[in-house]
């Protein structure tokens, strides 16, 4: 069995030609000649006494359809066969498979309308919900036999975050507390973190964050999906920047989403720039698809325009300046990022223009003077003085932990200790989330954090590299400066800390993985 095993590569290729003749095309031999899915399916077929002839022969005509379905499902990960079984049980399979998709989408939509789920009911409401996703994948794949894994080296990196917040909640001894701890030991400081119930909250949600990339890498693997999975976050952003706009601009109070009156609230979220933030990510979604492929040009073109304008017009209405700048940037990178992959760029610049164009004339036309006090009043602010303040307390803060920070979620903790002002100018985050990572994390933090970011990079390469046709082509352009538009924000912001954000970003990542399977 063990000579036959190491064989398998080579029955792989044999089975595939014929089946590539059989079927005319080349796309099912080329998904074969990944040898390590088509050879974990075909170990199930494989029979001691069976020479390679008969092999390859019982695979071809037996199970060539099966293996061809396995290997197109396995692009968004890795399909394991532990035993074959038909009927109701591969009915009920194919059932949960959709309800387990569904279950993703229902996560990822609702989770700006609880406030942005940034607070422990929606946090708990929501963990429960991927809790059941997990269990329902678990039951799919003891009753059918057939098991899907999803993962990459982002859920690796992700999960080596996880571990280091577990690091920072255990014990210490001794000898090694008062190496690494500046402070000296203590009965209240025998751990990393300065703040154990925070780490463990931080934790909790890290989890969750883990468990749903899982899931959505797991679900999204086939094209339609992740066209839904698109059209469902561009639908869902258009209706929140829409209701947004209605209230900030209303004279009669907010209809939905009631925050105090001096709140710098926008919709659904307690501030503003988190708002923005997510407009940032979905925006170039619907831009690059109008720009690759025309506007009027089919009926669903129009829609597409308009999402884009009312989104545009929430953020000026929201009056936030690094939004209003992310959407400028949007309208430059995506026609720059477009022309690599072959498009014109005096076209698509000019469609840009066009309808950044429409957004202002769409503003002035709902807001009219009121949208225009807030902006200049928004202007007017200097927030950049309060926040080098904060940078450079939350520095003396890494130089003082250096190696494992103060803990992952620790930082409001900590903060008061290193503010010049004495404690009166408090904040929870340090509006950048790169100097918060140093801080609560160190430097084997900002080690894994730097992975990460390299692996965002290469996804994104791939991606538009290995994407061809217009549709998967213009997607990946606008999931790519989805996430670059994210990563930018968090210089100046912490809108990634918000869970509905954080979703939308592990979204737009699955998908560059899922398009990075291209041929």
């Amino acid at each position: 069995m063990g000579a036959r095993a190491r064989d398998l590569p080579d029955v792989a290729d044999d089975v595939a030609r014929p089946l590539a003749r059989a079927t005319r095309t080349g796309r099912i031999a080329h998904r074969f000649r990944e040898r390590t899915r088509l050879v974990r399916c075909l170990r199930d077929s494989i029979d001691r006494s069976r020479s390679r002839e008969e092999v390859v022969t019982s695979a071809t005509r037996h199970h060539g359809l099966a293996i061809a379905e396995r290997a197109a499902l396995a692009r968004g990960g890795v399909t394991f066969v532990v035993s074959e079984r038909g009927g109701f049980c591969s009915l009920g399979g194919r059932v949960c498979d959709r309800v387990l998709f569904g279950g993703v989408l229902t996560l990822v939509l609702l989770a700006p309308w609880l406030y942005g789920s940034d607070h422990a009911g929606a946090l708990l409401l929501l963990g429960w919900g991927a809790a059941a996703l997990l269990l329902l994948w678990l039951v799919t794949f003891a009753f059918t036999g057939i098991g899907r894994w999803a993962w990459s080296r982002g859920h690796t990196w992700m999960a080596l975050f996880f571990g280091l917040a577990i690091l920072q909640l255990l014990p210490l001894p001794l000898s090694v507390e008062h190496i690494l701890l500046p402070e000296g030991g203590g009965l209240s400081w025998n751990r990393l973190t300065r703040d154990p119930a925070a780490t463990v909250a931080a934790a909790a949600k890290l989890a969750f964050m883990l468990a749903y990339f899982f899931l959505v890498t797991l679900s999204a693997r086939s094209s339609a999906r992740v066209r839904a999975l698109e059209l469902a976050l561009l639908g869902n952003g258009t209706v929140l920047a829409l209701l947004g706009t209605v209230n900030a601009l209303s004279s009669t109070g907010p209809i939905l989403w009631a925050f105090p009156s001096d709140s710098p609230s926008f919709g659904p979220y307690a501030n503003r720039a988190h708002f923005s933030t997510l407009v940032a990510m979905l925006l170039p979604l619907g831009l690059a698809r109008v720009l690759s492929e025309g506007i009027g040009r089919r009926g669903e073109r129009l829609p597409l325009v308009l999402a884009i304008a009312v989104m545009a017009t929430a953020v000026g209405a929201a009056a936030s300046r690094a939004g209003l700048a992310l959407i400028l940037m949007s309208c430059i990178a995506v026609p720059l990022v477009m022309k690599w992959k072959g498009h014109g760029l005096r076209r698509t610049l000019g469609r840009a223009c066009f309808i950044l164009g429409l957004a202002m004339g769409v503003g002035i036309g709902v807001g009219g003077e009121k949208l225009g006090e807030r902006l200049v009043g928004r202007l007017r602010d200097d927030a950049f003085a309060v926040r080098s303040e904060i940078w450079r307390a939350t520095l003396r803060m890494i130089a003082d932990h250096p190696v494992f920070g103060v803990g992952l979620g620790a930082f409001a903790t900590m903060y008061p200790h290193y503010d010049s002002s004495n404690g009166m100018r408090y904040t929870a985050e340090a509006h950048n989330d790169y100097l918060q990572l140093l801080a609560e994390t160190g430097i084997a933090g900002g080690l894994i954090g730097v992975g990460f970011l390299v692996f965002l990079l290469r996804i994104m390469r791939r991606s538009l590299s290995r994407t061809v046709e217009a549709r998967p082509g213009s997607l990946a352009v606008g999931a790519s400066v989805g996430i670059a538009s994210g990563l930018i924000h968090s210089l100046v912001d912490f809108g990634l800390q918000i869970t509905a954000n954080a979703l939308v970003f592990l979204s737009l990542v699955a998908v560059l993985l899922r398009l990075g399977r291209e041929r």
